[in-house]
């Protein structure tokens, strides 16, 4: 029994010392793992060079200089520069059509011819009788020299004369009549007529429109009023031609608001040699009101804003960047122009200015040049 007890005390105490040197074991363990860790990932002061988070990556760009224009964006509708609906002078017949649709013509051109056998005698009895009127007027007038012939028969004589003139340009007015010709260059629409029909005053021939130079009609807003002048440069789209912009200037300023809707009623000409643009359609009108050339232009998204108003963060040659307060003027899209606070040749942060604090460094990724983007890397 004494042996069993001894045997038993002797298992109890090597069961404790082996307790011991377990728990001992683990917490050498979790003490090296520790430090391997640390050794692993090292220290910002070992990966940096110097205490604290590396700087802020941000994209940079140069300022420079550019045109840039402040515009409004309006509707209006084109018309021809002269649109005219023909219709004859005299009642007559067609005898002959001297004109095809959709043809281009001149001033002047012959387009209809109406019957004018008796407009033609008409003008040549009145050449006749001026003729002779004229041989009348002759023969008094060398009488009254001749102080044979008494001054009312020469008066009278010389009304003759002019009466026979009138009837001879009369019977010409009636016959040129017969023929309807361009009253200005233009375009032939579709016809209404055909050889042999009876017309009269109210009969409509052709529509011709003037199309080398469209007309754009537009109204401003009461606010836009003293912008609004004669002169001012324009471009319009059509949604006939996505992407594209034809030029116009405005040629008339209504020297009134229409009462309707309290706006202003504008016109401009939009040159149209080559035919592309079409009496009717709608336009939007891309209104230029002032116009800035070699002005400091900086993306938008370079500008940042506190209490103290707009600034942008100006990044020195070792890559320190620093507030500079900015004052702004003509907005576009995605780009502003800046009238003081910045020289051309400067580098600001154009890109992550929530993430750079006055005086910190910063870690360019991208240097973005006006316009183009080029990689290009540095640290401070």
């Amino acid at each position: 029994m004494a042996v069993d007890h001894l045997v038993t005390n002797t298992e109890t105490c090597s069961t404790g010392i082996r307790a011991k040197r377990s728990a001992r074991s683990a917490v050498l363990g979790a003490a090296l793992a520790l430090l391997v860790l640390v050794a692993a990932c090292g220290s910002p002061a070992d990966s940096t060079g110097h205490d604290g988070p590396p700087p802020p990556a941000v994209e940079m760009t140069t300022v420079g200089t550019e045109s840039i224009s402040e515009t409004v964006e309006l509707v209006g509708q084109l018309d021809a520069d002269e649109s005219v609906v023909l219709k004859p002078e005299a009642q007559g017949v067609i005898a002959s059509v001297d004109s095809r649709e959709g043809q281009e013509v001149a001033r002047g051109a012959l387009l209809f011819r109406l019957r004018d056998e008796e407009q033609r005698a008409r003008l040549a009895e009145a050449v006749a009788s001026l003729s002779l009127a004229e041989e009348e007027y002759g023969r008094a007038r060398s009488l009254a020299k001749q102080r044979t012939l008494s001054p009312a028969e020469l008066d009278t004589a010389t009304s003759r004369l002019d009466a026979a003139r009138a009837r001879r340009d009369l019977a010409q007015v009636e016959l040129d009549r017969t023929e309807i010709r361009a009253p200005f260059d233009g375009v032939l629409g579709a016809r209404h007529v055909s050889p042999g029909d009876r017309v009269d005053e109210d009969t409509e021939l052709v529509r011709i429109d003037a199309l080398s130079r469209l007309r754009l009609a537009f109204s401003l807003p009461e606010i836009g009023v003293p912008l609004a002048k004669v002169g001012l440069p324009l471009a319009i789209s059509v949604a006939a031609f996505p992407g594209e912009t034809f030029p116009g200037e405005v040629y008339f300023v209504a020297p009134s608001l229409d009462p309707a809707n309290r706006r202003l009623l504008l016109k401009a000409f939009v040159p149209n040699e080559a035919r592309r643009l079409r009496p009717g359609f709608f336009a939007n009108v891309h209104l230029e009101l002032s116009r800035h050339d070699d002005a400091l232009v900086v993306p938008e998204t370079a500008i940042a804003y506190d209490a103290q108003g707009p600034f942008v963060w100006r990044v020195d040659e070792r890559n320190f960047a620093h507030r500079a307060p900015v004052e702004l003027g003509i907005r576009r899209a995605g780009h502003v122009e800046v009238t003081s606070g910045l020289t051309v040749g400067e580098r600001i942060v154009s890109a992550g200015t929530h993430k750079v604090g006055d005086g910190a460094a910063v870690r360019v990724v991208q240097a973005v040049p006006e316009g183009k983007a080029t990689h290009a890397g540095g640290a401070p």
